[in-house]
């Protein structure tokens, strides 16, 4: 499917787009509307990126943007942004097997870099995308298309659009509309025990190389990343998100401590007696819950990103978000963008990305933290050139033929 770009602020007579979330897909869904001309106009409950901390320590692990989100990149021209903001991405180094180099255009980031990045690109655009920061969507009506929306100052409303894009991450008021209004629109949950909390690294100095994520262990699972730092282009602040099967509470930075040297000794290589204090206090999170949605469109509605899809954490939740959104506007490319046309493309989207997400959600069913059988089967299969989650970061293979190829080795990738 191909898009045409006409030059920035040509309007293009279209039916009416409202995409709710200001997130990695949300935002790259109205960039690449914007681009062929389309207007929009975005939801976003919190403030402007620009007005919000780059990060979170309590889960700012760091991302990686490779080949799905490139792609996405690529499509709405933004790598230039990306490479003014982020840290460039060559690999990950992974105790027991080596470095998975990374050749092409990749960058690892916080979730606010990457949203700094894309208001960017979109400012370019401002003519044809409304942005409505700190506005909360109190109840969408999908058969109808209309929301209800309440801004931080000013009245409640009630607006009426063509297609209303759900792209407002795990707790969709988009999904859970559809499921109440749509007749067949089911949405099914799994539960995994992957649970996470994070830590700063504070002590890496120059020891650890910030253009590769690195593995510190395995049993937990330990990966440590960079973000640009807070002083100057060539400085780097480090996390550590600590992935285990069991939710995990400390008592106090005694305890904290004797659980990092223990069971991962090199994360305390680099870590200050502060940063351990504020680790044993942070949350461990519940990461491993899957959605899978019978279908990604219903009425005048369609989801994309984790609103659509939300997966454990395999790398490739940023990623596929992006992709998702690409994928959106190639459909309605493909099929018009007249109210009548959007529809259409709605339910060509699903046909087309619901098999991507399907086949990510598999793969990282088969990703568990500390689960003995994952991490040798991981090392074994990443020495064999196997290894589905390496293959799932290419740029040129859909998720959906990792999946079919993984299948073709049943039983080695049975569970």
């Amino acid at each position: 499917m191909e898009s045409s770009t006409p030059e920035p602020g040509t309007k293009t007579n279209s039916g009416t787009i409202a995409i709710l979330g200001a997130g990695p897909s949300g935002l790259v869904l109205a960039i690449a509307l914007a681009r062929r001309g389309l207007s929009s106009t975005v939801f976003e409950r919190d403030v402007h990126p620009d007005a919000a901390p780059r990060f979170n320590p309590d889960r700012s692990y760091t991302i990686d943007i490779s080949g799905h989100g490139l792609k996405a990149l690529r499509h709405i021209d933004a790598c230039s942004e990306f490479d003014d903001r982020m840290i460039r991405f060559k690999g990950l180094k992974i105790p027991g097997r080596g470095t998975e180099e990374w050749t092409l255009p990749g960058w690892t980031g916080s979730r606010g870099d990457i949203l700094r990045a894309l208001m960017s690109v979109l400012a370019k655009y401002g003519d044809l995308v409304t942005t409505e920061f700190e506005t909360r969507v109190e109840s969408a009506d999908t058969p109808s298309g209309s929301l209800t929306v309440a801004p931080k100052s000013g009245p409640v409303m009630t607006r009426t659009y063509d297609l209303i894009v759900g792209a407002d991450g795990a707790g969709s008021t988009i999904r859970a509309a559809l499921q109440d209004q749509i007749p067949g629109f089911t949405v099914t949950a799994k539960s995994f025990p992957n649970y996470c909390t994070m830590i700063e690294l504070d002590k890496v100095g120059d020891r650890l190389d910030k253009n590769y994520l690195h593995g510190l262990s395995t049993r937990p699972f330990c990966v440590a990343g960079a973000i640009k730092g807070d002083e100057g282009s060539l400085s780097a602040k480090w996390f550590c998100a600590i992935g285990t099967k069991k939710h995990i509470e400390f008592s106090s930075t005694d305890e904290a401590r004797r659980f990092l040297q223990e069971r991962c000794p090199r994360v305390l290589e680099f870590t200050g007696d502060g940063q351990v204090e504020a680790y044993a206090k942070r949350t461990c999170y519940h990461i491993g819950r899957s959605l899978n949605c019978s279908q990604f469109h219903g009425g005048k509605a369609v989801l994309i990103g984790d609103a659509a899809a939300p997966y454990p954490p395999i790398g490739q939740g940023v990623n596929g978000a992006m992709e998702s959104a690409m994928t959106l506007d190639q459909c309605i490319s493909a099929e018009g963008n007249m109210p009548d046309q959007l529809r259409i493309a709605a339910a060509r989207y699903t046909a087309v990305w619901k098999p991507e997400a399907d086949a990510v959600s598999w793969i990282s069913e088969r990703s568990l933290f500390e689960n003995r059988f994952h991490t040798v089967r991981a090392l074994a299969t990443s020495m064999l050139g196997l290894s589905i989650f390496a293959q799932a970061k290419s740029a040129d293979i859909p998720y959906s033929e990792v999946r079919r190829k993984a299948e073709r080795l049943w039983p080695l990738w049975a569970r």
